[in-house]
C-alpha cells in the first residue's frame, strides 16, 4: 500500500455504482472536475507488487476486465460480506486498491486494474487462470480489512494479511496451493522493502490462509496442498461461490499458538470473511442463526453497518468486554471513520457476556443494556440449550438483544454528507430561510440538522470542555457512556464540543488527541451554535486523524 499523490483529483460519478462492467465496454458515464473537490493532498493506495502507484484518476474510466465480474463474484460468495468497492480499468501500474470521491464527495472504494497487466500475468504463471484472480482476491482484502482508510501508507503486516486472505479464499475456490501462491513466487520480490515483504515471506502467509481454510473446511490431507474443497469440488477446477452469505466451518476465535491477550499476529485472517455469527458451542438453531445472518448481511450491504455476534466456548482468561474489543481491532468491524460496527461476544459456560460497539453505533445503542440482557438471557436460556435438542427458540431470544439497536441502525445517516461545520450549517440556515418565507411546516426529515454526518478540520484548544449554557453539556459527560467533552476551533472558524467515548483513542491510529494539534475529524451533529453570541455547536466523535 502506497500513499498516492494525484496531480488531478477529477472523480468519476461511475463510482456511485457498484458491480463491475464488461470488459469490452468503455465508460459512458460523464464526469466534470467542476463536480467535486480535490479528495485531499493524500489519498490511500495499495499495489500488488509494492510499485509506488502514479495515477490521474480522472484517467480510471474503463470497464473493469471481462472477467472481473464474475470472479468477483465467486470471491465474495466465500467472504459472507456484500462487496464495499467498485470496480474500474486504467492506467495503474498493475492493480491498486484506492479510495476516491464520487460526485457527490462521498468517499468510495475502488480496485483499479491494468488490463494489459492481468493479461500479462496470466501469460506469466503459463495461463492458469489462479494468477489474476490472486491478485483481485489481494486487492479486494485491502478494502474488506480496512487498509485503504488506515493512514501512514503500508506495512509489511497489512500485506501479509491480505496475501493470507488470498490464500483462503483461492482453497474455497478450489485452487491447489502451489497455484495460489504462483503468482507472488513470480512477480514478488526477492528483498524486503519497508512496505512490502519479500516473496518467500508473502508465498508462506498465502500458504497459512490456503491451509486455514482447508482446515476449516474440514479437509483430510490439507498438508499435501491438494486437498479438494469443502462441497467435493474437483482439484483444481474454479468453484462458483455461494450467492448468500454461506456460513464455512466454524473458525477458532483466536489462533491457538497466539497468547489471547495479544492482538492476532501479521497476516491472521479476521473470521468475519467466513461469516457473521460464530457459535463455538453448537447449541444455536442453526436455521435461526441463518436468518439472523441474513439480516446481518442486508444491514452491511444497504448502510455498511457491520455487527458479528461470537458465542464462545472460552474467553482464555479474558473479560468478555476486552475479548470483544480485542476481536473488533482484530476484525476491523464497520467503518472505520463513522464507527459503525459492533462484537457481542457471549461465553455462557464462563457466565461473562460483552459488547464492543464502534462509537457511532453505541449511539444507536445508549437507551439499551445489552452486557445485562446477554447475561440475563445465560441465566435462561442457557440450561434449556444444554439439553440435546439445543437452544432451539432462545436462539431468537438471544438475537432480540440487538433488535433495538438494529432497528435504529438501520435508520440512521451513515453517509457523511458534510465536510465543513460551516457549510452544514449554511445549508440548514438556507432550508429554514425558505421555510419561513414560504410557510411550510416543519418536516424533520429534511428540515433537522441534528443528526447528520459532518467532517470538520481543527484545532483542539482545551482537552475538558467548560460546561454551562452554550458550551458542553454536563448531563451528557460521565455516565454509562463515560464521554468526555473537548473543545475544538474549526478552520472556517467555528467553536465546536466533540464528545469523546473512553475507547475511541484506542482504535484511532493517531492515538488519544493531544492540545493544540490540528486534526481531522468525523461526527454526528448534536447541537447547533451561534457563533455570534459565542455558543459552541457540539457533535458526538465517531473518528479522526491528526494532520
Amino acid at each position: 500500500m502506497r500513499t498516492l499523490h494525484l496531480a488531478s483529483m477529477s472523480v468519476l460519478a461511475a463510482l456511485l455504482t457498484s458491480g463491475c462492467g464488461k470488459g469490452d465496454d468503455t465508460s459512458k458515464t460523464a464526469y466534470s472536475a467542476a463536480k467535486v473537490e480535490a479528495i485531499a493532498s493524500t489519498l490511500q493506495a495499495c499495489s500488488y507488487d509494492g510499485k509506488p502507484v502514479q495515477a490521474d484518476v480522472a484517467a480510471l474510466t474503463g470497464g473493469a476486465p471481462r472477467d472481473c465480474a464474475s470472479a468477483v463474484t465467486r470471491i465474495m460468495g466465500y467472504t459472507g460480506l456484500p462487496a464495499n468497492f467498485v470496480v474500474v480499468s486504467g492506467p495503474v501500474p498493475n492493480a491498486a486498491a484506492i479510495i476516491m470521491l464520487d460526485d457527490k464527495r462521498v468517499p468510495r472504494r475502488v480496485i483499479a486494474f491494468n488490463p494489459a497487466f492481468m493479461k500479462a500475468a496470466e501469460a506469466q504463471v503459463g495461463g492458469s487462470p489462479w494468477g489474476p484472480i490472486s491478485i483481485m482476491a489481494h486487492e479486494i482484502a485491502h478494502h474488506l480489512s480496512g487498509h485503504t482508510i488506515v493512514p501512514g501508507g503500508s506495512r509489511p503486516e497489512i500485506e501479509l494479511e491480505a496475501d493470507k486472505f488470498s490464500g483462503y479464499v483461492l482453497q474455497k475456490m478450489g485452487a491447489p496451493l502451489p497455484e495460489a501462491q504462483r503468482m507472488i513466487l513470480t512477480v514478488g520480490s526477492s528483498h524486503g522493502s519497508p512496505t512490502h515483504p519479500a516473496k518467500d515471506q508473502r508465498a508462506d502467509a498465502i500458504r497459512q490462509g490456503w491451509l486455514q481454510s482447508c482446515t476449516q473446511s474440514g479437509g483430510l490431507e490439507c498438508a499435501s496442498g491438494k486437498a479438494p474443497m469443502a462441497g467435493g469440488a474437483a482439484t483444481g477446477a474454479i468453484a462458483e461461490g455461494p450467492t448468500a452469505p454461506q456460513p464455512t466451518a466454524t473458525p477458532a476465535i483466536v489462533n491457538a499458538s497466539v497468547p489471547a491477550r495479544l492482538l492476532p499476529t501479521p497476516g491472521s485472517i479476521p473470521f468475519k470473511y467466513g461469516r457473521f455469527i460464530v457459535d463455538e458451542t453448537g447449541r444455536l438453531d442453526p436455521v435461526r442463526v441463518k436468518r439472523m445472518e441474513q439480516r446481518l448481511y442486508r444491514l452491511a450491504k444497504d448502510s455498511g453497518v457491520e455487527m458479528s455476534i461470537l458465542v464462545v466456548d472460552d474467553l482464555k482468561g479474558m473479560s468478555a468486554n476486552d475479548y470483544a474489543w480485542a476481536m473488533m481491532r482484530q476484525l476491523r468491524i464497520g467503518k472505520l471513520d463513522v464507527g459503525n460496527g459492533a462484537v457481542a461476544v457471549v461465553a455462557p459456560r464462563q457466565h461473562q457476556a460483552g459488547v464492543a460497539f464502534g462509537p457511532g453505533l453505541a449511539k444507536e445503542a445508549e437507551f439499551s443494556d445489552p452486557n445485562a440482557q446477554l447475561r440475563q438471557w445465560i441465566d435462561a436460556a442457557w440450561p434449556n440449550c444444554e439439553d440435546a435438542d439445543g437452544c432451539a427458540g432462545w436462539t431468537d431470544a438471544l438475537f432480540t438483544v440487538f433488535d433495538g439497536t438494529l432497528f435504529w441502525a438501520e435508520r440512521s445517516k451513515w453517509t457523511i454528507g458534510y465536510q465543513s461545520l460551516g457549510q452544514l450549517l449554511d445549508h440548514y440556515t438556507a432550508i429554514n430561510a425558505e421555510r419561513m418565507r414560504t410557510k411550510r411546516p416543519f418536516d424533520a426529515a429534511t428540515d433537522q440538522p441534528n443528526g447528520n454526518l459532518v467532517r470538520v478540520k481543527g484545532r483542539i484548544t482545551n482537552l475538558k470542555s467548560s460546561t454551562g449554557f452554550g458550551q458542553a453539556n454536563e448531563r451528557l459527560l460521565g455516565g454509562k457512556l463515560g464521554y468526555t467533552a473537548v473543545s475544538m476551533t474549526t478552520d472556517d472558524g467555528h467553536d465546536l464540543v466533540l464528545y469523546v467515548a473512553p475507547r475511541l483513542a484506542p482504535l484511532m491510529p493517531s492515538g488519544a488527541l493531544k492540545d493544540g494539534n490540528r486534526y481531522t475529524a468525523v461526527g454526528r451533529l448534536q447541537s447547533t451554535g451561534d457563533r455570534a453570541s459565542k455558543q459552541a455547536s457540539s457533535m458526538w466523535l465517531f473518528s479522526y486523524d491528526a494532520i
